[in-house]
């Protein structure tokens, strides 16, 4: 049986996510991505994955 399962760091997606709408917060004021850096930061990992697979973000470059 083939195991198709693939190890994501979880933390650096998490640091790279919430320093992504940190950026957007200071540097265009955008409320709502201070609020949603903290929701990141408190995610659970599948959560994560799910939010950054909407968000369009590439998770290969995440594979350990």
């Amino acid at each position: 049986m083939k195991d198709d399962t693939i190890t994501i760091d979880i933390e650096k997606l998490r640091e790279d996510m919430k320093n992504d709408r940190l950026g957007a917060f200071y540097g265009g004021g955008f409320g709502g991505a201070l609020i949603e850096s903290f929701d990141i930061e408190d995610a659970s990992p599948k959560k994560l994955i799910e939010k950054a697979l909407e968000d369009g973000i590439e998770l290969k470059k995440y594979i350990v």
